[in-house]
């Protein structure tokens, strides 16, 4: 401001100083009057009563005068103190007062005269980011009469982006005429960050509801619905777009209680909750004409700060299913009840001391024919000495659970009994039970033959997958050893320069070193960047950001970007296609992710002079991206295995590059997200190619929010390739 910020109080305090000086014109009156009133006196008595008339009127225009400078002085020492930016201008957009915070959020405001100023180097926005012209500015709206009332704006200047919220009113003289404008505002982005989070998250809770697997109704305290998700909609097909009350739908189906009672209208779920009940798990049936549904309702009442009743949800899971499922269950117990109760399990009843067979079941049976094909029946046995029929019996662990079960008198187990059983091996869990008399004497010896087969094999499958599971994380430690040993060795050096002063001295070697240090930071980044992904599909948490790209520009990009990588490594890089546009639905930024690592593993693997091959083809229905390089290739025994996560073809220590082995997993992971597939062809010696074969299609509505940080290509490269 070319006046200076003190200027415009003084001028603002002068205007308020003059406007409360129109009383003189009523004093000139007063005096009149008195004068009038004085007929009768004599001239010098007359002039000497008006003169003290005068003088009394003077000494009250100076108090008044006195007085307003005082008020004047607060308000302006309000205004200054005040944290909402004031800003008054006269009749003409002539700011006469700033107060310190409009200070602050004007551009330049110390050479600031009026709105056209303060609006040249600054852009304004509604909330929506539409551009507000300058003319329907509110402070420009208010010189022209009319009066703006917290209007919320974007601003933008060289120096500051922030949202503020806007009141400008127009002041009038007694005369009616436009004296000043006045204007408050503050800054309202913090508010506005928090709405729109808010709305964020509220967005975010209505899909979690909207595709909850159970079924979410809402209703207000008179019984009107204001919420269906989409299960409950699905659960109760009379439930539409339309609104609808508690009890609406009594007449389009019928409840029933678990024991198979109607439930009258009264006493549906809902007029329930609305009666202030809460319960769980509230078992019913749902009969519409062409189905009948089993449910399980849950309903709370949800009370405002003041104890009224405010909504009330229903919370319904659809158990038929369940209920089908539980009869059958029901049957199958019942079932094995009459299994158990004829012994279906493999059991064996021996006498105490003699051991001779007093029962054996048609299931022990068979499982001791596999042994003594010879035997004929169950029938046969009976009263046999089980040591007679197996002769090398006494020197079995089955004859020593049984002397320790005569000894002890407890219960003992046999865990994975191995046979060999049609040359299949067979595991047996075999139980030891004594069967005691009054006297605690042992009558009979049971034993119960489990097979836990299937189980042990699991087991086994189990540990065969931690084996190689164990063998990548040893992997994982290997290639974070090695960066951080590199990092850590580097800052001693430095450090070591650092103490002896010879820092200056070693420019170009601790130059070599940082530079080493960041290869080894993208490294790192790489491979955690990897373990998280893989880690975040294998959860099912990994998203695209689908978009209508031109798949062809994409590509040819990426492998642009990585010439001069290539070329310092004596590789030849060359890129072809039969189509130069070609949309399709595609997350660029994980195809970027694709595409260098099937580069890098190409590089990895090419020798000097090498040449690696990335071409498009349109195939109409899909699209084929192929990467192929003339290295050293894949034995045909490692390609089924190429692609499996915990798996690595090259374990030796010499081989000609590092890497976990993790990378083919996750390239095939992104790419059956985006619905294609990828398959490798290779002749060990002579080079390999991969395939990856994407959909021709397009996504309706792409989603167009974007990072405001920009992408630093070269950065993703180097981190793609810091294993090469």
């Amino acid at each position: 401001m070319k006046n200076g910020g003190n200027s415009m109080g003084h001028n603002f305090n002068n205007k308020i100083v003059e406007s409360n000086l129109y009383s003189r014109d009523s004093i000139i009156t007063d005096v009149n009057k008195e004068f009038t009133d004085c007929t009768g006196f004599t001239t010098d008595e007359l002039l000497g009563k008006s003169l003290k008339i005068i003088e009394q009127q003077k000494q009250q225009i100076e108090q008044l005068k006195y007085e307003v400078e005082q008020k004047n002085t607060q308000l302006i020492s309000i205004l200054e103190n005040l944290s909402e930016g004031v800003m008054v201008s006269d009749n003409k957009g002539k700011y006469i007062m700033m107060n310190p915070e409009a200070k602050r959020l004007v551009y330049q405001s110390s050479h600031v005269i009026d709105a056209g100023d303060s609006s040249r180097n600054t852009h304004y926005f509604d909330i929506e980011g539409n551009d507000i012209p300058f003319e329907n500015l509110p402070e420009i709206r208010a010189l022209r009469g009319e009066s703006i009332k917290n209007a919320k704006m974007f601003v933008r200047h060289p120096n500051k982006e922030y949202f503020m919220e806007v009141s400008s009113t127009p002041s009038y003289a007694a005369n009616g005429d436009l004296s000043m404008v006045v204007s408050c505002f503050h800054e309202i982005t913090e508010t506005i960050q928090q709405s729109r989070k808010i709305l964020e998250q509220k967005k975010q809770l209505e899909a979690i509801i909207e595709n909850i697997a159970d079924g979410i109704s809402i209703f207000d305290n008179k019984g009107k619905y204001i919420l269906f998700n989409k299960s409950a909609r699905e659960m109760s097909p009379v439930y539409s777009e339309n609104t609808y009350k508690v009890g609406d739908r009594n007449n389009q189906c019928e409840l029933y209680d678990i024991d198979g009672e109607k439930i009258d209208s009264e006493n549906i779920p809902a007029r329930r909750v609305l009666r202030g009940e809460k319960f769980k798990n509230m078992r019913m049936a749902i009969k519409f004409s062409h189905k009948t549904s089993q449910i399980d309702v849950s309903g709370t009442p949800i009370y405002d700060n003041e104890g009224n009743f405010s909504i009330g949800v229903l919370c319904s899971r659809d158990m038929t299913d369940n209920f089908k499922y539980e009869n059958i269950l029901k049957d199958k117990n019942k079932f094995l009840d009459r299994l158990l109760d004829n012994f279906e399990l493999p059991v064996v009843r021996l006498s105490c001391t003699d051991l001779k067979i007093l029962e054996i079941n048609q299931k022990a049976f068979y499982m001791l024919k596999t042994f003594l094909p010879h035997i004929e029946s169950a029938v046969k046995i009976k009263g046999t000495k089980i040591t007679d029929m197996v002769t090398p019996f006494n020197e079995t662990e089955y004859f020593q659970k049984i002397n320790e079960v005569i000894k002890e008198k407890k219960t003992k187990y046999l865990n994975r009994k191995v046979h060999l059983i049609n040359g299949n091996e067979v595991y047996w869990n075999v139980i030891f039970e004594p069967m005691l008399e009054v006297n605690d004497e042992i009558k009979e010896i049971l034993i119960l033959i489990i097979d836990v087969t299937d189980e042990i094999k699991s087991n086994i499958v189990m540990g065969k997958a931690m084996k190689s599971q164990e063998e990548f994380f040893a992997n994982i430690s290997h290639e974070l050893r090695t960066p951080l040993n590199v990092i850590a060795s580097t800052i001693q050096l430095l450090k070591m320069y650092y103490s002896d002063e010879s820092l200056n001295n070693r420019k170009e070697s601790i130059i070599k070193y940082i530079d080493s240090m960041k290869k080894n930071c993208y490294r790192l980044s790489k491979l955690i960047n990897n373990i998280v992904d893989s880690s975040k599909i294998e959860a099912g948490f990994f998203e695209l950001n689908l978009l209508n790209h031109n798949i062809v520009e994409v590509v040819e990009e990426i492998v642009i970007s990585v010439t001069n990588f290539t070329d310092s490594k004596g590789l030849n890089i060359i890129f072809d296609t039969d189509s130069e546009e070609k949309i399709i639905a595609c997350d660029p930024e994980k195809i970027e992710r694709i595409i260098l690592n099937l580069i890098s593993n190409a590089i990895k693997f090419s020798n000097h002079g090498g040449e690696i091959f990335v071409d498009i083809k349109d195939k109409s229905e899909f699209v084929e991206i192929s990467v192929k390089d003339n290295g050293i290739g894949i034995e045909e025994k490692y390609l089924d295995m190429i692609f499996d996560r915990f798996k690595q073809v090259d374990k030796s220590l010499t081989r000609n590059a590092e890497g976990t082995g993790i990378g083919l997993s996750l390239v095939k992971s992104i790419v059956e997200l985006h619905g294609g597939s990828i398959s490798v062809e290779s002749e060990y010696g002579k080079g390999s190619k991969f395939i990856v074969v994407l959909p021709t299609r397009e996504v309706m509505q792409q989603n167009m929010i974007f990072s405001s940080n920009i992408r630093d290509n070269s950065e993703i490269i180097q981190v793609e390739l810091s294993d090469v």
